[in-house]
């Protein structure tokens, strides 16, 4: 063995402690990264079977091209709908290479089973999505299971075929029946038949499934009349299934085919099963847990940097003196630089291999007793190899490079020198004055720039975030000095510590300090991040203060609004007003959604028709606006006199209009009859998305781009209205309860309607009552923000615990050092307790450097994430509001001081253990 390699082990052997703790950490950060990943692998396999199988018995599908991408993780996209001219069927049709050209017409609206006398229904979350399809092919896209498929000839009752997938989750047979339509138009159709098809595994895999135009996507195919019946509208084609006769070369039929498609009044294009793969790799699922990959592997990558970082360095400053003889006697300045990066090669070695077997079993055991933690599955494929290996060996070859050029700066004279003092450090102007240039560039990218849409926003993201890193780096000195000044004279008197023992401990090795504290800050950091992140963007969900108490619907199909009247006289009520809710499109595609859709960018809004003047006007109106543009006198006498409308002032930073100009809406029942609202007014609505989400507001597709309000008469005429969904109103806790409310608006509604009617829900579409409190919404809000942001906060916690090894070892090295230092303490009567205090406290003020530097990093972070998401983010659009979120920061800092504390019990206890003699003999004896 050669002499580099043979030192480097020799220096293992005589440091296994060290060399345990800090490959136990990297080995930890390298397999996180193969638990992230795995996911991302097993992703890409399920697409790989699924690309396969999507088209059935059709090699090819025509579907109309669409560019729409988006970034949020989770997020169900919905661009505005494009669909296949009629043209292309009779085009195809002609072509003597073609054996069957079959229009799909894929829905919003999906299937749940009829609830029999005596059943037990299946809770929602649990039933299969069950997509209804209206097509009149001759034969099903795929193996007939059971049953038969759908008759060219009209049934006199309604008939459908199901999937095996559905069939299955709603445990139906042939013969029973399923309910499929919007609120108030549900239709019982049949399954006269069952066919076969591919199922998908994993929860981002099935979310990139639903937004293919593929047969697979069906769940309930009828026939193409009665899905017109069903949803009420002339059909429309999605996409063609397109069968080849035998003799057919499939490659220069799509190459005869691509430009006529291309050319058509909407562009298409033909899809198989190689097209289907690349769609679903190139979705915004798979970029999303590509993109969940790539920031596990840089925490990781970083977290392993640091720690390893740590240990190199220490290694460097208790070895110069055998660095220099080395330089004098054996070994040139490039191998002493060898000899560094060789250790921090074997850290990364080892690292990876125990890592990724650490990884491996720990999947294989998730995957047999608990499931439910790999909701995309989890397969250690190339990725998950390739990216542990980057964090290990990338993270181990960073971390030595520092290390590297101060041993090769060793002289040989230096062995002759004493061990130097301990510096006294200063502040650096220098590194204050760059550091807080650097923190300045993420700001001014995320919220001082106004982008366009094709800005690479990913690039801004990561270089303000690296310059975000480089500003602290450059800063943590300063921090750790502060921290030390103010925070060591307060602990040593809490702690009952002599203060000049904890003066200058932290700062007197400040590269130590610096790298063990930016270690716990890639943990901590990205914690605060995510959490002011999440908590700055909920402020543009929360419901405001605009919004009434409650809302009580009458389900499925309203009340006669003399009935819905009533519900203002109830006791307890203060005030309340009948309201229509409709959801019509667009006439234009104003917000750009089919360029970039998010959830503000849509091609349609809500609009609720009700009375102006006590909804608006007056002294004490029913909705509290905070008005932008307009004012509430001017806008009320529009709305009572035509076609006007309030709008969220987000609808026209996303569309350009302005105060005074018109849009035009699409009656759903009268579609070639638009009609035109001009905006009257502008206010704040907070919360408007989730003020429409539970109370049912969204009739016709899940996603809106606005809440707008118009007048009642002016709504219930244009949009054929006969009976109010809907009553807005305040009541008085002290004189009633919700659940009051709701028992004498079931009474009310039971007696318009001479029936039973359920309050919270009813069996297969029967009427009950619902009411939804503001309270109610706002915890529900704040329920689902907070339980998402601890998920998201899962990755930073875990590294968190991997860095705090470096605490750890840091005291280790720092008690080691001072052996000789305690031994005189104790021999001139320093008790063994005020020396495990001491220890203790500079665990407590290693935390606390770790706390300031994670604070500053984390709130800039979250704030500037906040803004570029205004543009990558799905959930962008809404205008964040800044929140400090100090209750759980507060949380992540205990835990940081926790573990700080845990770190130093060790290394205190050993030394408190110790007697005076045996510390002076063993004097800088390693561990």
């Amino acid at each position: 063995m050669s002499r580099v390699p043979a030192l480097s082990l020799a220096y293992f052997r005589q440091h296994p402690l060290r060399v345990v703790l800090t490959s136990i950490a990297t080995a930890a950060a390298a397999a996180m990264v193969v638990w992230v990943v795995s996911g991302y692998d097993a992703l890409l396999g399920t697409f790989d079977r699924y690309a396969n199988l999507a088209l059935g018995r059709y090699p090819l599908s025509v579907a109309p091209i669409s560019n729409f991408s988006q970034y949020a993780p989770g997020a169900i996209p919905s661009p505005a709908e494009k669909f296949v001219p009629a043209e292309a069927i009779a085009m195809l049709r002609e072509d003597p290479a073609v054996a069957a050209a079959d229009p799909f017409w894929v829905s919003q609206q999906y299937a749940r089973p009829f609830v029999k006398e005596g059943e037990t229904p299946i809770p929602p979350y649990l039933l299969p999505a069950a997509r209804l399809v209206g097509t009149n092919a001759p034969e099903p896209p795929f193996d007939l299971v059971a049953g038969k498929w759908l008759s060219s000839h009209k049934s006199p009752t309604p008939t459908g075929v199901l999937s095996e997938l559905a069939a299955s989750g709603m445990k139906i047979e042939v013969g029973d029946h399923v309910l499929v339509g919007p609120p108030g138009r549900v239709t019982k159709v049949e399954v006269v038949g069952i066919v076969g098809g591919v199922s998908i595994e994993g929860w981002n895999a099935q979310v990139a499934s639903s937004q293919l135009l593929v047969p697979s996507i069906g769940g309930l195919y009828v026939s193409t009349s009665l899905a017109e019946e069903i949803l009420d509208r002339p059909s429309q084609i999605s996409f063609v299934a397109v069968a080849l006769n035998d003799d057919t070369d499939l490659t220069q039929f799509r190459y005869h085919w691509a430009t006529r498609l291309s050319k058509l009044g909407t562009p298409c294009q033909f899809q198989e099963a190689h097209d289907v793969e690349e769609a679903l790799d190139e979705s915004a699922s798979a970029e999303n847990l590509a993109l969940q990959a790539r920031a596990a592997t840089i925490v990781s990558t970083l977290a392993a940097l640091f720690i390893i970082f740590s240990t190199l360095n220490m290694g460097v400053n208790e070895r110069v003196r055998q660095l220099a003889i080395l330089r004098a006697t054996a070994l040139t300045r490039g191998q002493v630089g060898q000899l560094i990066a060789i250790e921090g090669l074997l850290f990364g070695t080892i690292g990876f291999v125990v890592g990724c077997g650490a990884g491996a079993v720990i999947i294989a055991w998730a995957s047999r007793s608990a499931p439910e933690l790999l909701t995309n599955g989890a397969v250690v494929g190339p990725n998950s190899l390739m990216l542990a290996a980057l964090c290990s060996y990338g993270g181990a070859l960073l971390a030595s490079l520092v290390p590297a050029i101060r041993a090769m700066r060793v002289r040989p004279i230096d062995a002759m020198s004493p061990p130097p003092s301990a510096p006294r450090h200063c502040y650096s102007v220098r590194g204050i004055l760059g550091g807080l240039a650097l923190l300045s560039v993420y700001p001014l990218l995320a919220l001082g720039i106004k982008h366009s849409d094709g800005a690479p926003f990913v690039t801004f993201m990561f270089s303000g975030l690296f310059t975000l890193s480089c500003g602290f780096i450059l800063l943590a000195p300063s921090i750790v000095m502060t921290v030390d000044r103010l925070a060591s004279p307060l602990l040593a008197r809490l702690m009952r510590i002599p203060p000049m023992l904890l003066a200058s401990q932290i700062s007197g090795n400040l590269g130590r300090t610096v790298a063990t504290a930016l270690a716990l800050t890639v943990g901590l950091g990205l914690f605060v991040a995510i959490q002011t992140w999440g908590h700055s963007m909920l402020g543009g969900f929360m419901p405001g203060s605009w919004a009434p108490d409650a809302l009580i619907g009458f389900k499925p199909g309203g009340v006669e609004r003399p009935v819905a009247e009533q519900v203002a006289k109830l006791e307890g009520v203060t005030k309340g007003l009948p309201i229509i809710v409709e959801q019509p499109r667009l006439l234009e595609d104003l917000t750009n959604s089919a360029v970039r859709a998010t959830v503000v960018r849509q091609d349609n809004v809500v609009i609720v028709g009700v009375d102006a003047e006590p909804a608006f006007g007056g002294d004490d109106p029913l909705f509290t606006f905070r008005w932008v543009e307009g004012n509430a006198r001017e806008a009320v006498a529009k709305l009572k006199n035509g076609r006007a409308c309030l709008v969220p002032d987000h609808f026209l930073t996303e569309t350009g209009l302005q105060l005074g100009d018109s849009f035009q809406l699409v009656p759903p029942n009268k579609p070639s009859q638009p009609v035109s609202y001009e905006i009257a007014g502008v206010v704040k609505l907070p919360g408007w998305h989730w003020q429409t989400k539970p109370t049912g507001f969204r009739t016709r597709t899940h996603r809106s781009a606005a809440l707008v309000f118009a007048d009642y008469a002016a709504v219930e005429n244009d949009f054929d209205f006969h009976s109010s969904s809907h009553v807005w109103f305040n009541y008085d806790p002290t004189l009633t309860t919700p659940e009051k409310l709701a028992e004498s608006m079931q009474a009310l509604y039971s007696g318009a309607l001479g029936k039973e009617v359920g309050i919270g829900g009813a069996l297969n579409d029967e009427p009950y009552v619902q009411i939804n409190t503001i309270d109610d919404i706002r915890a529900l809000v704040n329920g689902h923000a907070t339980q998402w942001l601890w998920i998201l906060s899962r990755l930073p916690l875990i590294v968190l615990i991997i860095t705090s090894i470096g605490v750890l070892n840091a005291l280790l090295a720092s008690v080691q050092s001072r052996r000789w230092e305690f031994g005189v303490l104790r021999a001139t009567g320093i008790t063994h307790r005020t020396i495990v205090r001491l220890i203790i406290a500079e665990g407590l003020l290693l935390g606390a450097v770790a706390c300031s530097l994670s604070l500053g990093f984390g709130v800039l972070a979250g704030w500037c994430g906040a803004g570029i998401s205004q543009y990558i983010s799905f959930f962008g659009g809404m205008p964040p509001e800044f929140v400090v979120p100090w209750k759980e920061i507060a949380k992540g800092f205990a835990l940081v001081l926790l573990l700080s504390t845990l770190a130093s019990l060790w290394p205190a206890l050993t030394i408190g253990r110790k007697k005076p003699l045996e510390l002076l003999q063993e004097g800088r004896g390693s561990f």
